[in-house]
Parts: structure tokens; C-alpha cells; sequence
């Protein structure tokens, strides 16, 4: 069977592509910044929490529940935006994994609830009971991590989308050299910047063991995700590694642009300055999003070029767009803002 024959006809765009590519791009940087504090301050606090040091767990329990709401909703813009451009790699993919896939809701729902009842229920439950709460609720993250993971790069490969019908049902991309390295490369990202996290949570507090653990697990987490970026990038196909390495200027660019980003950010991180630290890790987030978009554009090339896409240039709905973007926007720093007034109050 040819896989071309699977890969469903592009639907025409309303507008040029170019803008919901960026769109993708800057939204998923947000959804990833959000993601790395919440699975990443999860799991060291769950470490300090076995270590038998709870002071860390249940600061950082009281953050994840809006922690993981705020990722959640960060991450529906991204998504939307892919299915714009590439939806007709991602459904397939998405339908071929089946039950797999559809399970992310329950384990996030159980993750979601399992952090809430950490957070109200943390002095009438036991040591041991919250430890293990702690533990499921981080596992259902790390499944959907996975699941992610699985999907973002099966709908690069239309070529093992034919083993649907040799198995006769859903299956995961497990065969695909690229899938553990990769998804190491987000969570031990996501460690790096959950100790950023504590970190920029102990300045606020000005409590230093929160900054002195926060900025060691950021470095140390930080120089292993080099050698597992290292990993992700040797098990590429030849041909597109070699786009990282010369054969493409915007993408070895990019490349480049966050690795000098990763080198000041651990700078940042051996002085032990949590904000200037922030500064390059969103930076150098934003640099690995655009270099992810050039490795998913090196995936499709031989089935698909977004330039192809028929645009009907219908503006209305992207003003639309542009004006709530803008009115919510204004609202919800009005709301912040009332946030941090009523705090100083009640302080």
C-alpha cells in the first residue's frame, strides 16, 4: 500500500500560512514554559518528599493544581494551530494510536483531581498516602508526556501508518529510534526548569534553601539534557540531522541561536540568579520550538509542503481572532493585576 494514499487532502487556509506557523510556535513556547514548572517541580518535590524533606512537596503541591490548569489551557492554542496547518497528519496519527490516545483525558483528569486532593486534604492524609498520591498524579503526567510524544511523531512517518492494517488495530510509534530520546529531552527539560521554578518561588519568599536546591537541580538537569539532546540528534535520520548541521541555514541557526542560549542560561544558573536565568530559559525554549519546527518540516517534505496549501485570503476571522487576542488579553492583566493588589491587602 502506498501511505501517500492515507494522508488526507490539505484544506484550503484563510489566510497565509506564515501567520499560524508563528502562531504555533510562540504558543507552544508558552504551553512548554508552564508544562516544565509543573512536571518538573512535581518530581522534585516528590524526591524531597521520599528523602523525607515535605517542606518543598507541599509548597510546590499548593502551585500544581492552577499550575496544571494553566498548562492545560496553554497547551489548546498550539494544538489548534498545528491542526490548522498540519491537521491531516495529526488526526491520522491521532486516530491510529486509538485508546491510547483517548486515555490522556482520564489520566489527566485523574492527575488534575489527584493534585487537588493533595493540596486540601494534606493534613488529614497520612505520609505514606500522600507520597503515593503525589506519585500516580506525576505518572498520569508522564503517560500523557508519552502519549504526546508517540503522536507528534508518528504524524511525521506516514510510512508506518500501513502497520495499522498489518496488526489490525491502534499501536504506538515505539519502533521509531527518535521516541526516547525525544521524550527524555522534554522531561528532563521540564527538571531543569522545575528547579528554576523553587528557585524563583524561594526568591519571592526570600527563603535561600529554596534557591540553593532550585538552581542545582536547573544545572544539573540542564548539562545532562546536552548529552540527551545529543542522543535525539544522532538518532535522526541522516539526512535530517545534516539539515542541523550546515545543509539548512535557518534551521542550523536556530540550533545554534539555543545552544548560546543554554550556555548564558547556565551562567545564570552557576551564579545562582534566578531571574536573569528565566530571561535565557524562555529564550532558549522559544530557539528549541522554532528548531522543532524545522524538524517537523524536514519530516513532511516528502509528502507535504505547507507552501502548497490553497489560502482564500478571508481576513474576517483573523481580525476577529486579533480582537478578542487583544480585549482578553487586556482583562486577564486586569485580573492579575487585582490578583497581587488583594494579596498585598490581605498581607
Amino acid at each position: 500500500m502506498n501511505p501517500a494514499s492515507l494522508i488526507p487532502l490539505a484544506e484550503p487556509l484563510p489566510i497565509p500560512w506564515v501567520w499560524f506557523d508563528v502562531l504555533l510556535i510562540v504558543t507552544f513556547t508558552a504551553h512548554i514554559l508552564f508544562m516544565n514548572a509543573l512536571v518538573g517541580s512535581a518530581a522534585i518535590g516528590l524526591f524531597r518528599a521520599f528523602r523525607g524533606n515535605d517542606k518543598i512537596a507541599y509548597d510546590v503541591g499548593q502551585k500544581l493544581p492552577p499550575l496544571l490548569a494553566l498548562t492545560i489551557n496553554m497547551g489548546v492554542a498550539p494544538l489548534l494551530f498545528l491542526q490548522v496547518n498540519y491537521g491531516h497528519f495529526d488526526y491520522v496519527s491521532s486516530v491510529l494510536m486509538g485508546g491510547w490516545w483517548l486515555a490522556v483525558i482520564a489520566a489527566l483528569m485523574f492527575s488534575y483531581y489527584g493534585f487537588y486532593t493533595y493540596k486540601f486534604g494534606y493534613d488529614s492524609l497520612s505520609k505514606g498516602k500522600r507520597n503515593l498520591l503525589f506519585l500516580f498524579s506525576l505518572a498520569g503526567l508522564l503517560y500523557v508526556g508519552f502519549m504526546l510524544t508517540n503522536n507528534t511523531t508518528l504524524m511525521l512517518v506516514p510510512e508506518m501508518w500501513t502497520k495499522y492494517f498489518e496488526q489490525s488495530g491502534s499501536f504506538l510509534n515505539l519502533d521509531d529510534p527518535t521516541v526516547y530520546p525525544r521524550y527524555l529531552h522534554f522531561m528532563v527539560s521540564a527538571i531543569a526548569l522545575g528547579g528554576l521554578f523553587i528557585a524563583l518561588l524561594g526568591q519571592m519568599r526570600k527563603v535561600d534553601e529554596y534557591v540553593e536546591t532550585g538552581m542545582k537541580w536547573f544545572v544539573h538537569a540542564t548539562l545532562l539534557n546536552l548529552a540527551v539532546g545529543t542522543w535525539f540528534l544522532m538518532s535522526l535520520p541522516r539526512d535530517i540531522m545534516l539539515g542541523f548541521m550546515g545543509d539548512s541555514t535557518p534551521a542550523t541557526a536556530t540550533l545554534i541561536a539555543s545552544l548560546v542560549a543554554t550556555a548564558m542560561l547556565l551562567m545564570a544558573g552557576f551564579k545562582k540568579r534566578p531571574k536573569e536565568a528565566t530571561v535565557w530559559a524562555v529564550l532558549t525554549v522559544f530557539f528549541m520550538a522554532c528548531t522543532r519546527h524545522w524538524l517537523r518540516t524536514f519530516y513532511l517534505a516528502p509528502w507535504f509542503k505547507i507552501e502548497s496549501t490553497p489560502v482564500t485570503h478571508q481576513y474576517g476571522s483573523f481580525y476577529l481572532f486579533l480582537g478578542f487576542f487583544v480585549v482578553g488579553g487586556a482583562l486577564i492583566a486586569y485580573m492579575v493585576k487585582l490578583y497581587f493588589k488583594s494579596r498585598q491587602g490581605r498581607a
